[in-house]
C-alpha cells in the first residue's frame, strides 16, 4: 500500500477487513458464531468498525447491535471449514442492504461504513489483495494470465463497483465516466466500448448493477 492510495480512504484498513468479512459472512449465509474468543487482530479489526460506527452518529444502542453481529460474522468466517469467497458485485449488494438496515445514507465527502469495494481496491491496490488481507478466498473473477477477454462475471463485478464508487461520491453514473473509470483501470476492468458492446448498449449495462 502506498501514501497516494491511503490518503484516498479515510477508513482504517482494519474496518475495511471488518466490512469484507461481515459481508462476506453474510453473503455466504453462515450466521453469527459465538465471538468470546476474537483473536488480538481481530479485536482490533472490530475496535475500528466500533470508531467508524461511532463517526456515523449511530445511537449508543445501534453501535452495540451491529458490533455484536460484525463480531459473529468474523467468528463464523475465522471458524469456516474452507475460505469464505465475495466478489465485488455480490459485496456492493450486501453493503447496501447493511446501510439500509443501519440508516446510513451514502454522501459525497463522507466516510460511511461499510465503505464501497473501491474504497477497498484503493487501500490494498486489488480485489483480491484485499481478499487476500482479510483472510478470503481470493477471486478468479477477472481476466486470467494471458486471457484476451473478461468473462460475464467480471462485466457485471466492474459495472457493480463503478455505479457504487459513483453513487458515493454523488457522480453520475455516465458512459464518459465509465471511460475515464477504466482508464485509470487498464487492464483490471473491460473498456467502455467493450461494456457497452457486451450488454448491448449502456443503459443495459447499468441495468445489470440493479
Amino acid at each position: 500500500m502506498n501514501d497516494s492510495a491511503a490518503d484516498r480512504s479515510h477508513t482504517a484498513a482494519p474496518a475495511l477487513i471488518g466490512a469484507l468479512l461481515h459481508l462476506a459472512a453474510i453473503d455466504a449465509g453462515l450466521g453469527s458464531a459465538t465471538s468470546s474468543a476474537l483473536s488480538p487482530e481481530d479485536s482490533e479489526i472490530l475496535t475500528e468498525v466500533e470508531v467508524a460506527l461511532r463517526n456515523q452518529t449511530l445511537s449508543g444502542r445501534g453501535v452495540d447491535d451491529a458490533l455484536a453481529e460484525v463480531a459473529g460474522s468474523i467468528a463464523s468466517v475465522r471458524s469456516s471449514a474452507s475460505p469464505v469467497p465475495l466478489t465485488a458485485a455480490k459485496y456492493e449488494r450486501q453493503r447496501t442492504a447493511v446501510l439500509g438496515q443501519l440508516g446510513v445514507v451514502s454522501s459525497k465527502g463522507a466516510s460511511v461504513w461499510p465503505p464501497t469495494s473501491q474504497t477497498a481496491v484503493q487501500r490494498f491496490g486489488s480485489w483480491n489483495e484485499a481478499l487476500k488481507a482479510a483472510g478470503l478466498a481470493r477471486s478468479s473473477v477477472g481476466r486470467a494470465k494471458g486471457q484476451l477477454r473478461f468473462d460475464e462475471a467480471a462485466y457485471d463485478q466492474a459495472i457493480a463497483t463503478f455505479v457504487a464508487d459513483c453513487d458515493d461520491r454523488d457522480l453520475g453514473a455516465t458512459y464518459k465516466a465509465y471511460g475515464e473509470y477504466a482508464a485509470e483501470h487498464k487492464g483490471e476492468v473491460p473498456s467502455a466500448a467493450a461494456v457497452r458492446k457486451f450488454y448491448g448498449s449502456w443503459n443495459a449495462a447499468l441495468a445489470s448493477a440493479g
